[in-house]
Parts: C-alpha cells; structure tokens; sequence
C-alpha cells in the first residue's frame, strides 16, 4: 500500500461520508502516520469501498487493531445503483473478501465495525469471529422536545435543578482542563488514564481546525469547572468521545447537563447524537437513562497465534 493508497483514500473521503474514526487525519493523529494503512477496493476505474487500519505491534505481536479513543473502523461500502438485495450481498461478499485477502500478516486482529455494517459473513467464512456490542443512539428526527420527554425522572430532575441553579455551561478550546477532570474520573476508581493528554490534545486540536468538535463545561457560579465533554462529529453523527467530572460536579449532575448540551447541538444542526456505547453496566445504565435507543455494533476478531488466543480466551472469562 503505502502514501499512493493513502492519498487516493484522502480524495475518497473528500466526496464520500466517511466516518470521523476512518478520516486520515484522525487516523494520523492517534495511531500516528506511519502506523495506519488503507486498503481499498477499486473496480472499473472507481474507489467503491475502502478498510483503513492500524498496524502495530505488542509483546512481539503483530496486531491489526483498534487505536485509542477510536470507536469503530473497518470497511466503508459504497454500492452501484440498482442493485437487487442478493446483489448487495455478493457485492459486500466481492469487497470483504478483497479485504481479507490483503490485510498484512498478523498474529491477532480486532477491529468494531461501524453499526451501519450488518454483514460479517464474508469474515465468518475466512475463519473470524464476531460479538456484538451496544450504544446507544438518539436519532436526528428527535425533537428537543421529545428527547426531553425520554429521560429519565433522575436525569430530568438533576438538570431543571441545575439549569435554575447558577451551574451554566460553556464552550470553550481548553483540551489541558478536559484532561485534569478525566484524571480526576479515573483517579476516583483508582484506574490509570488509559491515554495521554498529548493524544486528547492532539485529538482536539485537529477537530477544531476542521470544526470537528464541541468542548463544554459546566460551570459554578465562582467560574470553576466541575464537568466537561468532549464531542466529536461528522456529517451525520455527534459523538461523545470524552467527558470528565470533579467530585462536586458528580454530587451535583453537571455531567447530565454537559451531555444535554450535546445532544441539543446534535439535533440542532440536523446530526444522530451516539454515547459511543459502553459494555460496562454502570456506564450502559446512566446513556440508557438518556432515553436513547440501544443500537449494536460488531467486534470482529482472529487469533492466529496459539497463543495470543489462548491469552485472549483467558482474559473473556476474567
């Protein structure tokens, strides 16, 4: 492949609704350029599909993987007119399985589908696998006004109590605050931040150079912030990647608040607004209670190694 690929695949995403996870320039920034690759299905002199990924390397392993704060990758399908459905089926059969063929050698792959991939057959008769995940999902054709109507009693009890309070929310550039208040999240169930507050800035920088994103804070009235999210889009969805919360803000709701806003923007400038999901059960609890609708997405895996499978099979049983 190489920068040939890869600048064919930036002419691609130009004209095609390309997801944000499976842009060049988010891919430069967290998997870094040299770690990323494309691999697209050309035919009749047209790019009909395209599958970026993230090569690298752990613990000797070659690894095709998901890179950080990344929610889905793989294929991206574009189909000719006219198609009768079985046609759309061997058409997806033709492109994955191109895809399959040439992914580079690896001992383990992993990469969540985009929701909008519905078919991993083609996967399924190479040998992979597949499990499916949640998020959650309010769909652009909401009004406010029926958004509103879905939350639950705590979430709409917690945000009339704060919208009359002097808690306000703001937008703002200040990647470095975001990051002190996800610390502050980990830190407060004694986990690591599992990403660095150079690849949130570089997240956010990149997104606001190609207006790609919305920071809010909540605010109390001496001007502290106590909340914040981090919300990416593209041309169809909001997405909130990142949030964080200090211990007041937690007492308080301020999260729900920052959330609200989000959605509002979503909606307001005609876009899906998606959690990004969670299989955690305390985190699924809290996006249900936004009154989203639970929409699943695909996991695909292989383990080549014997090892690195029997790593994996051990650590799902954990």
């Amino acid at each position: 492949m190489g920068e040939i690929e890869k600048q064919k695949y930036r002419e691609f995403c130009a004209y095609e609704p390309v997801h944000i996870f499976s842009q060049p320039w988010w891919l430069d920034v967290v998997c870094g350029p040299e770690k990323w690759d494309v691999l697209l299905f050309e035919k009749g002199g047209t790019c009909w599909a395209s599958m970026p990924y993230y090569a690298t390397k752990k613990y000797g392993f070659n690894l095709v993987w998901m890179p950080p704060l990344t929610q889905t990758m793989g294929p991206y399908i574009k189909y000719p007119q006219g198609q009768k459905y079985q046609e759309r089926i061997s058409w997806e059969k033709e492109v994955m399985y191109y895809f399959i063929d040439n992914l580079p050698r690896f001992d383990g792959f992993m990469v969540h589908f985009h929701r909008v991939i519905t078919n991993w057959l083609p996967f399924y008769w190479r040998g992979f696998k597949q499990t499916t995940r949640y998020t959650y999902i309010i769909l652009k054709d909401s009004s406010i006004e029926s958004v509103w109507k879905e939350f639950s009693n705590d979430v709409r009890r917690r945000v009339r109590k704060l919208q009359q309070s002097k808690v306000h929310v703001a937008e703002s550039t200040n990647s470095l605050e975001l990051y002190r208040l996800v610390t502050a999240t980990f830190a407060r169930k004694g986990i690591k931040v599992p990403y660095s507050q150079d690849l949130l800035n570089g997240i956010v920088d990149a997104c606001l150079q190609r207006n790609a994103c919305k920071l809010y804070f909540a605010k109390n009235d001496d001007g502290t912030n106590i909340a914040a999210g981090l919300f990416v889009y593209d041309r169809r969805t909001v997405y909130y990647l990142v949030g964080g919360v200090d211990p007041l803000g937690k007492v308080m709701g301020a999260m729900d608040l920052v959330i609200f806003e989000g959605i509002r923007f979503a909606l307001q400038t005609g876009r899906d607004f998606d959690f990004e999901g969670s299989m955690d059960e305390g985190i699924e609890k809290y996006f249900r209670s936004f009154g989203a609708k639970q929409v699943p997405y695909m996991r695909v895996f292989r383990f080549d190694n014997p090892l690195l499978k029997m790593y994996y099979c051990l650590r799902s049983r954990s």
